[in-house]
Formats: structure tokens, C-alpha cells, sequence
């Protein structure tokens, strides 16, 4: 028997009221998400929900994080799936985390509360999404070096699905541009604006009448409380270019000085396969006179991994944290580079005598390596860090680390050289210092380390912990 003649003798056995609830369906997305699933979709969702119910085949949004856009896509996946006659729905997005971490997961959430009316219809596995009528949802991911992501298939109905499409190579779009834009197919793309260049870009900045087009501002959906946009503008700033597109749905200032760009910062944070074979390498940027917060930034290669944050510790206090924290680690760094300004001065030579022979004092004002394009080291630093997370690099999804990246901006000054916005000026704007930033920073201080054959015994590390107490303040 044929699966439509298996179709067939299925629909046969339902009941009239079944029928008709299916036949109202196969109509209507919005009755299925509501009636069906028993949804309240927020008014940013319903707008696109009913759009399709409308007729349009082509749609595009630009979001905020937390709007329920992911979920919004299962829903469309799922009613196409079932209702549509041979209905194939190709998904793709930049990395394989979107694809099969968070969007197959979330499309098997939503089936699972489908109805016994249809709860044997759906199939839901780790790379696909299987439809007992012969339809099917298949996820590719898209990379340039692989541009067919969304070529190869054939069907009546075609429902394209872009995730993160800010981020999809342009030469995914170019290949498939003739089935994304033809009458018969459907097609949603949606994602965080990060970048102003590229497809999902221009079909905001030029409207061609294909693509409706919609933005889902965190501030003003239902399914983001209050609280948490209060939590998002004292972690990115209200008037950053994170804040604009982390939360507003908006794309970035197109002319941002900022060092890092969101574009960069989002595609370091979702990227799959990086590089971390480099060194392990830590840097402790110390509290300052007046702030509380030491941070110690930990990077292994291109990929900066972690921090740790300690509150107001003196200076024995702080190096006895810093020795437990080494000898706690199973890849021992390199170096660790302490800043050297200020309080923490002493901090390095108070290392070097625990026994700790990789600390290494540095200072953000140094002279630059590169004293013809840089005003100070600090800035070297920051610079060194971009082309770290530009070329196969990696970090941490952190919010607070997020928010001071987009704070760290840069001016030309009257020398030609790169100059990077005071600590100063950024505490007053962002409400904090952007000591995370600088700590990540900090690792870069050097491209060489100690010799390869230095080492360190735990054992006398561990008996010099409780000394360190004894000398209740800083050691001169």
C-alpha cells in the first residue's frame, strides 16, 4: 500500500468532528497553533502567524533575544509537516548548535504536545523531522565552503527555514536565490541583526516587496518580563550597539567605533569549530582603589573559555585565591599576566616568591609593540584579542562580558595612532568597570611565554598559602 493510500484509509477512519478540526488546520496555522498545541502566541508572533494565514510566502525577522522566534518556527514547521501535499522543509543556520541543539530540540518540544489526533503523524529525530504523510524537515548546516546547503530538493510545496541568517554566507543565498524567490516556495528567515552587510541585511535596508518584513523588539514582547530588560540595559548598556541588537532587534550603528562588533562577538560565540591549540595563558586584572572586583580571564589558544570573579580581597588574600585556582587547574597556563598598576603592583613579585615562576607584571600604559599603530598597550591588546576571534576564535556566551566588548571603543588621536576609550568614561557609561574585558584582553599582553621546561611544585605552593595570611596587607 502507497502512503497516500495509507493516508487515505486513515482519514476514512476518523471521526466527523476529527475531520473537521483537521480540514480547519490545513486552512488556518493560527487555529492549529491555538486550537491544537494551546498556544496564546504574543502579538509579535500572532502578527507573522496571521501574515501566512494571509498568504505570505516570504518572511523575515529581525529579533531581539528571548521573543520566542525559535518556537514561532516549530509551530510554521510542524503545521507545514502535516498539512501540506508533499511538503519538504529544508533548515539551516550558520552552526550545527542552532540546528540540532536548539531548533530540532525545540520543534520535538512542541510535537510532543500535539494531540493523540495526531501525535503518531510526527516523527522527530536528531537531524530530521519526519512526517507519517511523506513529508519531511531536514537540517544542513550552511557554510560557504559548502553552498548547497539549500539546493537538491523537489516537492510541491518548499518551505525554506533560516536560522540566525545574519550570519549565512552570502554564497548560500546566491546559490539558492532562484527557489528562495519563486512563487512556489515559502520561505522564513530570521535571527539577531548582528551584521550590516549580507543578504538577511539588504532585505531590510532595500525593500524588494518579496519579503515581509517584521521586528521582534524584547521591549515590547509579552514574552520578555521587565525585569529581564532592566537585567539586559545594566549588562549591555541602553545605548549600545549590543543592547540595539541583542534586545531591540535592530541592526548594529553603521558607523560604530566600537573595537569588537557585535557581528564578530555573536559569530566567536556560536562558532563550532575553532581554534584552541595555543597556549593556555590566564591574566588577573586587580581591583583598583575604590572597586571591589578582581577578575582572572582564562584562554587556551583562540578560544577564551572562563573567568572568575573575586570581591574585595587584599593582596595575600587575592595571590592565595590565584595559587589554589592554579593548582586546582588540569592544564596548568603558561603564563598569567598580572596587571601591574596600582594596587596590584606588587601582586606579580608577591607570585614569583609564592613560587608561582609564570606570573609576568604587565601594564595597559606600556609602550605598544606596535608603537606606529597603537597609542599604548592596552590598546595592542584589544586589537589582538579582534584578530584572535576573527581568525577561527571562540568565547564564552557571557552577558557581562558581552556588554563591556560592545563598550570598548577607540578614536584615532592626533598622532595617528589607535586610542581606546578611558576605564574612566566607560564605568560612567556602563554603570560598571570593564574589568572582564580587560582581563581577556590582558592575555594577549604577550605572544611568547616562559620556557617550556619551568615547573612548579603544588606542594610548595600549598605551604606558602597560609604565610601569605600572615602579613595582614600588601607586601613592599
Amino acid at each position: 500500500m502507497t502512503q497516500a493510500e495509507l493516508v487515505a484509509k486513515k482519514y476514512a477512519q476518523l471521526t466527523e468532528e476529527d475531520k473537521i478540526i483537521l480540514k480547519a488546520c490545513a486552512k488556518s496555522l493560527e487555529f492549529f497553533v491555538t486550537q491544537i498545541l494551546k498556544i496564546v502566541p504574543s502579538t509579535q508572533q500572532l502578527s507573522v502567524i496571521r501574515a501566512i494565514d494571509s498568504g505570505v510566502k516570504k518572511i523575515a525577522i529581525k529579533s531581539g533575544h528571548g521573543t520566542g522566534k525559535t518556537s514561532l518556527i516549530s509551530w510554521i514547521v510542524l503545521w507545514f509537516g502535516l498539512f501540506k501535499y508533499d511538503a519538504k522543509i529544508p533548515m539551516t543556520a550558520p552552526t550545527k548548535n542552532q540546528l540540532y541543539d536548539i531548533l530540532i530540540p525545540e520543534i520535538t518540544k512542541w510535537a510532543k504536545r500535539l494531540p493523540d489526533l495526531l501525535a503518531d503523524e510526527v516523527d522527530c529525530q536528531k537531524e530530521k523531522i519526519v512526517f507519517r504523510n511523506g513529508n519531511f524537515a531536514v537540517a544542513r548546516t550552511a557554510r560557504k565552503e559548502q553552498p548547497e546547503a539549500l539546493q537538491g530538493f523537489h516537492a510541491d510545496n518548499i518551505f525554506f527555514v533560516l536560522e540566525e541568517a545574519s550570519g549565512i554566507p552570502d554564497k548560500i543565498f546566491e546559490v539558492a536565490e532562484g527557489a528562495l524567490t519563486s512563487e512556489n516556495s515559502y520561505a522564513i528567515m530570521a535571527g539577531n541583526p548582528t551584521r550590516t552587510t549580507g543578504f538577511f541585511y539588504k532585505t531590510f535596508a532595500y525593500p524588494d516587496g518579496i519579503w515581509k518584513l517584521f521586528t521582534f523588539n524584547a521591549e515590547e514582547s509579552e514574552n520578555v518580563s521587565r525585569q529581564a530588560i532592566i537585567a539586559f540595559q545594566k549588562k549591555y548598556g541602553k545605548d549600545s550597539d549590543v543592547y540595539r541588537v541583542r534586545v531591540q532587534g535592530e541592526f548594529p550603528r553603521g558607523t560604530s567605533n566600537v573595537v569588537i562588533p557585535i557581528s564578530i562577538i555573536e559569530e566567536a560565540i556560536a562558532r563550532d569549530e575553532y581554534d584552541n591549540s595555543g597556549d593556555e595563558v590566564w591574566a588577573l586584572d586587580v581591583a583598583d582603589y575604590g572597586d571591589d572586583r578582581s577578575v582572572l580571564a582564562k584562554r587556551k589558544g583562540k578560544y577564551l573559555y572562563g573567568y572568575k570573579v573575586w570581591r574585595n580581597l587584599d593582596l595575600p588574600e587575592l595571590l592565595a585565591e590565584l595559587i589554589q585556582e592554579y593548582k586546582k587547574a588540569k592544564i596548568k597556563p603558561k603564563a598569567i599576566f598580572i596587571d601591574a598598576i596600582g594596587v596590584g603592583s606588587s601582586l606579580a613579585s608577591m607570585a614569583q616568591k609564592a613560587g608561582l615562576k609564570v606570573a609576568i607584571p604587565v601594564k595597559a600604559s606600556y609602550k605598544a609593540t606596535q608603537k606606529d599603530l597603537y597609542m599604548n598597550a592596552r590598546a595592542e591588546w584589544f586589537f589582538r584579542m579582534k584578530e584572535a576571534l576573527e581568525d577561527e576564535g571562540k568565547m564564552i556566551n557571557d552577558d557581562y562580558f558581552i556588554g563591556e566588548l560592545g563598550a570598548i571603543t577607540y578614536e584615532i588621536n592626533e598622532k595617528g595612532l589607535y586610542q581606546l576609550t578611558s576605564k574612566k568614561k566607560i564605568k560612567q557609561e556602563l554603570g560598571r568597570s570593564p574589568d572582564i574585558a580587560d582581563a581577556f584582553a590582558m592575555t594577549f599582553a604577550q605572544t611568547y611565554f616562559v620556557d617550556e621546561d619551568v615547573s612548579i611544585d603544588d606542594d610548595e605552593l600549598l605551604d606558602y598559602v597560609p604565610l601569605i595570611y600572615n602579613y595582614g596587607g600588601a607586601v613592599w
